[in-house]
Order: structure tokens, then C-alpha cells, then sequence
């Protein structure tokens, strides 16, 4: 099966082929692992976390699945336009802040300023003057 490929459409054909065989009576284990193999390279997480349970399950247990995966994937396909405009919102903030020229230090009014003619009134650590770190 190809990616483009309806899921549905496909596990419809599996399984009536497999109505086409019934006479040879095919062991479910084997449908199963038909039915996994025949999936496109897409879903091979889901195929090795399906392999990996102690018991396989059913091939309608493995149908249901299969359906469940490949509507999931199809909802998480189309992209929710608030989700993205947000993200790119908040892509522009994080760089705003690099911009701002003023002080660190809000005023009494809460907004950051710097008067320029006041004097720095730490005493330097290095040198031990004021007006410089």
C-alpha cells in the first residue's frame, strides 16, 4: 500500500481477499502479520509496537487499530491556524527584548527609563571607585 492510499480502501481489499480464501483457512496470527506488512513504511512505529505485545492481537482487533491510527493521523494533519498564529506571536516576542534600549529598572510610573544624567552609585569591585562595576 502507498501512502496516499486510503486506509480504509485498504484493510476493505485485505479483508476481502481474505473472504476469498476462508477455504484455504489461514491461522489469524499469519492475517495478522499480513496485514501488518502490508501497511506503507509510515506506520512502522505502529507495526513494531504491535509486534512487540505477548500475544498478537485479532485481525479485527488489528482493523479497529489501524482505523484509530490512521484517523488520528489524519486529524493531526490540518493545522489549527490559531495554533500557529500564536506560535509565531510568541516567536516575535522572545526577540523584543533584545531590542529595548532603556533601563532594566522601572520608575515610580512602572515604566523602565534611565535618566542619563544620573550618576551610577555602585562602588566598582575591582578598583573600589564609584560610579562603574
Amino acid at each position: 500500500m502507498t501512502d496516499s492510499k486510503n486506509m480504509n480502501e485498504h484493510i476493505n481489499e485485505f479483508f476481502m481477499l481474505v473472504d476469498k480464501l476462508m477455504e484455504i483457512e489461514i491461522a489469524n496470527d499469519l492475517l495478522t502479520i499480513l496485514l501488518l506488512y502490508s501497511i506503507p513504511e509510515s506506520y512502522e512505529d505502529f507495526r513494531i509496537a504491535i509486534e512487540s505485545r505477548y500475544e498478537l492481537p485479532s485481525p479485527e482487533t488489528l482493523k479497529i487499530k489501524l482505523i484509530e491510527e490512521a484517523n488520528a493521523r489524519k486529524n493531526n494533519e490540518i493545522p489549527n491556524i490559531h495554533d500557529s498564529q500564536r506560535a509565531l506571536h510568541t516567536e516575535k516576542k522572545k526577540f523584543e527584548r533584545y531590542r529595548q534600549t532603556e533601563s532594566r529598572q522601572p520608575d515610580a510610573g512602572g515604566k523602565r527609563s534611565r535618566n542619563n544624567n544620573q550618576k551610577f552609585k555602585l562602588k566598582c569591585n575591582y578598583c573600589g571607585i564609584f560610579g562603574h562595576k
